[in-house]
């Protein structure tokens, strides 16, 4: 796919969040509210929100760790950590729906000294976790929605869609892990490094991804990462001054989520920021502070790892592949 077509994907997202700064700057009292709110932003409460972000990369590192650690392969947690932040910069900077991140994931997870099968599997077993922790968590929040009688029509829309992705994907993962012998047809061409995913998928070893034990990690760490996720949410609010109960910070990020998920926009710029506000919003949070506390947290999780994890994209991989780690 030629590359203005995928800068293109970002239109939609942009127009959207510019629609939405647009709402909130057009009501005065608001926009002054607005800049009065980011203007006296407590500093200690973004340290506690830097603090999160740090322990959301050290979760998804630990989920390659307790992988490596299974097939009694040594790595450094740290090092792993550093691959996470390269990923996420990655993923943001040449958005392939994930694919192309994972791919990095995965020659990383070799340098360390993986054979292709169970970087490979270390790579898949990430993505099942975070579809089974996400769906965790969004069926806490929607029993509490449902609590609250706050399950609207768009809400349950937005379910139905994030329902069809996190059965539909996990099932095809694990489909094609049984159907290794499985070779997809000419029009698999058109979709950007299928055949060396399919091909990785078959050297993935029996059993992996069903494994209890690496499952069982797999999901506590995500979740662990969805948590830390609201934290820094609720403690971007903590630094405007703005309090709110940790349900609603949890309910109201993991419906972001969902839609950031749903949403065919990379990084789902625009429909997370609108989800985030309007969920703030609805359990009380002024709309001005919804806002702010929203794009703080966005500027935390996609646009500030950005510059050290481009950093660490071109250093760690620019001379090229390493003789992998013995097992210990």
């Amino acid at each position: 796919m030629p590359p203005k077509r995928r800068r293109g994907w970002w239109i939609p997202g942009a127009l959207m969040l510019v629609a939405l700064l647009a709402f909130i700057f057009s009501r005065h009292t608001e926009e002054k509210q607005f800049l009065d709110l980011v203007r006296q932003a407590r500093p200690a409460w973004l340290l506690v929100a830097a603090a999160c972000q740090l322990g959301t990369y050290l979760c998804v590192a630990g989920i390659w760790w307790t992988v490596l650690h299974r097939y009694q392969l040594r790595a450094s947690l740290w090092s792993l950590a550093r691959l996470s932040l390269m990923k996420l910069a990655f993923d943001q900077v040449i958005p392939t729906g994930g694919v192309g991140g994972s791919l990095l994931v995965g020659r990383g997870l070799r340098r360390e000294g993986a054979n292709p099968g169970t970087a490979a599997g270390a790579v898949l077993l990430t993505v099942l976790c975070f579809y089974v922790a996400q769906a965790l968590g969004v069926g806490v929040s929607l029993f509490f929605l449902w609590r609250k009688s706050e399950l609207s029509d768009w809400i349950q829309w937005l379910v139905t869609g994030f329902g069809v992705l996190a059965v539909a994907i996990p099932v095809c993962i694990l489909w094609a892990t049984r159907h290794r012998e499985w070779k997809p047809g000419r029009w698999a061409r058109r979709i950007p490094a299928l055949g060396t995913m399919l091909k990785a998928i078959a050297e993935v070893p029996p059993g992996m991804l069903l494994d209890p034990g690496l499952l069982a990690r797999g999901v506590a760490l995500q979740l662990g990462v969805y948590v830390l996720d609201a934290a820094t949410l609720g403690a971007m609010l903590r630094a405007l001054g703005q309090e709110a109960p940790l349900s609603t910070v949890f309910v109201s990020f993991m419906v972001a989520s969902m839609a950031e998920t749903v949403s065919i926009i990379p990084g789902g710029v625009g429909t997370y920021e609108a989800a985030s506000v309007g969920m703030l919003n609805l359990f009380g949070v002024p709309v001005e502070a919804a806002l702010a506390g929203t794009l703080l947290l966005r500027g935390f999780t996609l646009w500030l790892p950005l510059l050290p994890g481009l950093y660490l994209l071109r250093h760690t991989f620019r001379g090229g592949p390493t003789p992998g780690r013995q097992p210990g």
